[in-house]
This record gives C-alpha cells, sequence and structure tokens, in this order.
C-alpha cells in the first residue's frame, strides 16, 4: 500500500531528527552516557516527540544510543572491550577493502590529496569540517574497492567510536599525526602497493584506538 502524505512526512521528520540527534552526539553537545531529552530536543526542531522517538529507536539500532535504565534513551557509552572488539572488527574489514582496490585513478588520488590538504589548513582551527573531512578522505578511500555493502558496516562501527576520538582529537599532535598517516596512504595507493597500505593503515587506527582507550580511561579528562 503507497504511503499516504502524512506517512511520508513523518519518515522525512524522522530522518531529519536523525540526523540532528548523530550531529550532536558527534559535535560532542551529548556525551557518552548523557541523557536525551525528547522534549527539547523536540522544540529544538520544531517538530512533535514522535519523529524524535522513531528516530532514537533507529540510532539505537545503529547502536548510538541505548535505553535507559530510569526509561527514555542516553548516548551509548563503550567499554574497553567492546573498543576492541570493535576496532578490531574495523581491522578485518578495512583490511579487505583495501586489499581490493586495485589501479587508483589520478582523479582519485587527486581528490583524497586535496580533501587531506583542506583537513592541514584546519589544524590549528579543528571543527565540524575538519571531522566531516577526515571521514571523507577514508570513505572514498574504501569506495573504491567497490564493496558497498562492507563499507556500509565499516561506517557503522565507524560512527560508534566517533564521540571518543573526538576528545583525543582536540590534541594538536593528533591532528598533525592524522595529516602525515594521510599522506603516506595516499602515496602507497599511487604506487599500487596494497602491503604497504595496510600496514599504513593498521598503523593510524592502532594509534587512534590507543587514544580512544586512553578517553575511556580518562573520562573525565
Amino acid at each position: 500500500m503507497p504511503e499516504t502524505p502524512a506517512q511520508a512526512r513523518a519518515i522525512s521528520l524522522a530522518e531529519r531528527a536523525v540526523l540532528a540527534l548523530r550531529e550532536l552526539v558527534h559535535d560532542g553537545v551529548l556525551l557518552p552516557g548523557q541523557p536525551i531529552r525528547q522534549a527539547a530536543i523536540a522544540e529544538q526542531l520544531g517538530i512533535s516527540r514522535v519523529p524524535v522517538r522513531e528516530a532514537l529507536k533507529n540510532l539505537e539500532a545503529e547502536g548510538l544510543v541505548e535505553p535507559s535504565p530510569s526509561g527514555g534513551f542516553v548516548v551509548a557509552r563503550l567499554s574497553a572491550d567492546e573498543l576492541s572488539q570493535i576496532y578490531l572488527m574495523r581491522r578485518l574489514l578495512e583490511t579487505e577493502l583495501l586489499r581490493r582496490i586495485t589501479s587508483v585513478p589520478e582523479s582519485e588520488l587527486a581528490a583524497l590529496t586535496e580533501l587531506n590538504a583542506r583537513m592541514a589548513e584546519l589544524i590549528d582551527n579543528p571543527s565540524r569540517e575538519l571531522r566531516h573531512l577526515n571521514r571523507d578522505f577514508h570513505f572514498r578511500m574504501f569506495r573504491l574497492s567497490g564493496l558497498t555493502h562492507i563499507v556500509a558496516e565499516t561506517a557503522r562501527l565507524w560512527d560508534k567510536t566517533t564521540p571518543y576520538r573526538l576528545v583525543y582529537s582536540t590534541e594538536r599532535a593528533a591532528r598533525v599525526r592524522i595529516v602525515d598517516d594521510h599522506d603516506k596512504l595516499i602515496d602507497a595507493l599511487r604506487r599500487g602497493d596494497a602491503d604497504r597500505l595496510i600496514q599504513f593503515m593498521d598503523d593510524h587506527r592502532g594509534a587512534g584506538e590507543q587514544n580512544v582507550v586512553s578517553v575511556l580511561s580518562h573520562p573525565h579528562r
């Protein structure tokens, strides 16, 4: 049965709420373990609480929020064990994605270089744009594999750790390292050296994991 206009509008509002809530978590406005005030979110977006509740159910399926014992939802909080498992899954999936990349068009290498150059310009000015550029860089590279379903699952895992990566990426040294690592990844892609590409990514991801573990060990720093 076709959707009614009201149903279509409700879906649209729920999607809008999903995007807004995801940004609030990824920007660190809503922190891990923090309760989500549905009425306040609905008022901020100018919508009813119904699409907000629907959005929270969708984000629960993504693992970004979880039910609160007292009712409602809170931003999901990772344990060190969960984190270790997520990064293990990322390593397995990302290694397969990178191994499937064969020849890389010069236009793609130029696009990756441009993304990293824009990140370098923002090293002293961390912002939402820098986070988006970093994500765009990685997933533009992953999509070169042609494995769309694995890329989508990798994105889900990536997004679960965004609130934690946000904390350590406020340090300038971490941002410098990220940009330098990206240069190495681009060079390996240009050379068509899959082994070096995978090794550089393992080192890059491993440094990030260590920093996220530090955040989990010192949540109030």
